[in-house]
């Protein structure tokens, strides 16, 4: 019921032309305050702020004021509203089935993993201990800066994503290679041994 209101809501009523229902991406920021892109990474704290401070303040330097900012975002413009029809409830229901399929029809190689904006951190550690604690310890935290990185053990399961105060701070990306999981012993051996200790007792009884 909650999901045919929510339907109806962003069915009818006053809304935006080209409206998609989904948010717009999130400026690089911190703090509410916009950054530049310094193509280096560099947390928002001590002497590493300084030092993105001084490499912002030569861009502005060198940059034209008279031409666009490259770092923009390019969001689109505010858009007029309309008015759209209220739908009847017989034309919702049921919208979504055609969505629906099977689980064999997905393809289980197409894997996804985290990757962390080092601009939009704010150093809180929220992803490492989530990981460490619940996941598969696949982040790692730099002492000396703060910043979170992810290693090739991440299995995309958006724990650390669920946690991160900074929306689009950390975003799930496909994985590049297949993955290949650890488990402490190689794949299928456990089930081996198993088979192995059932065939071996009737191979030793006597005919």
């Amino acid at each position: 019921m909650k999901t045919l209101n929510l339907h109806l809501s962003h069915s009818t009523g006053t809304g935006l032309a080209d409206w998609t229902g989904q948010s717009p991406p999130t400026p690089v920021h911190q703090r509410g305050k916009s950054l530049l892109a310094t193509g280096q990474s560099l947390p928002a704290f001590g002497p590493y702020k300084q030092r993105r401070e001084a490499l912002e303040h030569e861009l502005l330097r060198t940059r034209d004021l008279l031409k666009p900012d490259p770092a923009s975002t390019g969001l689109a413009q505010r858009q007029r509203p309309v008015v759209k029809p209220v739908p009847k409830v017989s034309d919702i229901v049921g919208a979504s089935v055609g969505l629906v399929g099977n689980y064999y029809d997905l393809d289980n190689k197409q894997q996804v993993v985290a990757l962390v904006n080092d601009d939009l951190c704010i150093n809180c550690g929220k992803c490492y201990m989530t990981c460490n604690d619940s996941g598969y310890q696949a982040i790692e935290f730099d002492a000396e800066t703060h910043l979170p990185r992810v290693t090739d053990d991440c299995t995309g399961c958006t724990l650390c994503a669920s946690v991160c105060p900074i929306i689009d701070c950390i975003t799930m990306v496909p994985r590049v290679g297949e993955y290949v999981p650890k488990r402490g012993v190689p794949f299928g051996a456990a089930l081996e041994q198993k088979q192995a200790a059932v065939i071996m007792p009737a191979q030793d009884s006597p005919a």
